[in-house]
C-alpha cells in the first residue's frame, strides 16, 4: 500500500514537472514571439521614418507620404496590441494618426520639383533612394494596403524620377566627354537617351527640356562634324591646287 502510495506520488510529481515544462515552454516560445514581432516591425517604422525623413531629397507625392504614415500607423498598432501596456508605443501611434490627418488636409499632390544632382554620390544616394521607395510601395500593394489604381500611379512617377536621375547623370558625363573632345561617345550617349525619351508617351516638362536638350546637343555636335568635315576638304583642295601648282613641268 505504501509502496503505490509512494509511486503515486512520484508520477504525481513527474506529471507536475512534465507539465511545468510544457508551460514554460510555451512561456518562452510565446515571449520570443513577443520579442520578434516587436523587432521586426520596430525595424518597419525606422525605415520608413527614414524614408519621410528623406522628403527634401525628391520630389514626394501626397500619396506617397500618407502610404510611408500608414505603414508606421500599421506597424506600431501591432506593437501596441502586443505590448499594450507600453505608454510610449501608445503616444507614438496617436502622433502618426495625428500626421496622417496633417497631410490629408495640407500636403500638395506633390511637393517640390525634381532637381538635378549635383554629384555622383548625390545621384547615387537618390537613385538609392527611389529603389528603396518603390520596393515599400509594391510591398504595402501586395499587403493590400495600397489600391491597384494608386500602386501603379506612383510606381511610374518613381519610375520616371529615377529615369530624369540617370538622364541628368548621363548629361554630364556628355559634357565631359564634349571637353575631352571624345564625340563618339558623346554621340552615342545622346543617341541612346534620344532613343528612350522617343518612346515615352507619359513625358513630363522636364523629360520634354533633357529631351529638348540631348537634340541641341546633338545638332551641335553635327554642325560642328559639318564644319571639321568642310574643312578637311577645304585643306585637301588647297593641297591639292598647291600641289598641281608646284607640279614638275613635263618635257615635250
Amino acid at each position: 500500500m505504501i509502496l503505490t502510495l509512494v509511486l503515486i506520488t512520484i508520477g504525481a510529481l513527474l506529471f507536475l514537472v512534465i507539465v511545468y515544462n510544457m508551460l514554460q515552454q510555451y512561456r518562452q516560445k510565446q515571449a520570443a514571439e513577443k520579442r520578434g514581432i516587436m523587432i521586426r516591425h520596430s525595424h518597419i517604422v525606422n525605415e520608413t521614418e527614414e524614408l519621410l525623413l528623406n522628403a527634401g531629397q525628391l520630389p514626394y507625392s501626397r500619396t506617397l507620404v500618407l502610404i510611408l504614415y500608414q505603414r508606421v500607423q500599421n506597424s506600431l498598432q501591432t506593437m501596441v496590441e502586443t505590448d499594450p501596456n507600453n505608454a510610449q508605443l501608445a503616444s507614438r501611434l496617436e502622433n502618426v494618426r495625428q500626421q496622417i490627418t496633417d497631410a490629408k488636409d495640407n500636403f500638395p499632390p506633390v511637393q517640390g520639383n525634381f532637381k538635378r544632382p549635383e554629384s555622383d554620390q548625390q545621384a547615387l544616394h537618390m537613385l538609392k533612394l527611389v529603389k528603396r521607395l518603390r520596393h515599400v510601395v509594391r510591398q504595402e500593394h501586395n499587403k493590400g494596403k495600397v489600391g491597384s489604381q494608386a500602386f501603379v500611379a506612383e510606381d511610374r512617377r518613381l519610375e520616371l524620377i529615377q529615369l530624369k536621375i540617370n538622364l541628368s547623370n548621363m548629361l554630364k558625363r556628355v559634357r565631359m566627354a564634349i571637353t575631352n573632345r571624345e564625340t563618339a561617345a558623346a554621340r552615342q550617349m545622346l543617341e541612346k537617351g534620344k532613343k528612350i525619351l522617343s518612346n515615352l508617351a507619359d513625358k513630363d516638362d522636364q523629360l520634354l527640356n533633357i529631351e529638348e536638350t540631348i537634340q541641341e546637343w546633338i545638332n551641335d555636335l553635327d554642325t560642328k562634324q559639318q564644319q571639321v568635315e568642310q574643312q578637311k576638304e577645304e585643306q585637301e583642295k588647297e593641297k591639292s591646287e598647291l600641289d598641281m601648282l608646284f607640279e614638275p613641268k613635263r618635257k615635250w
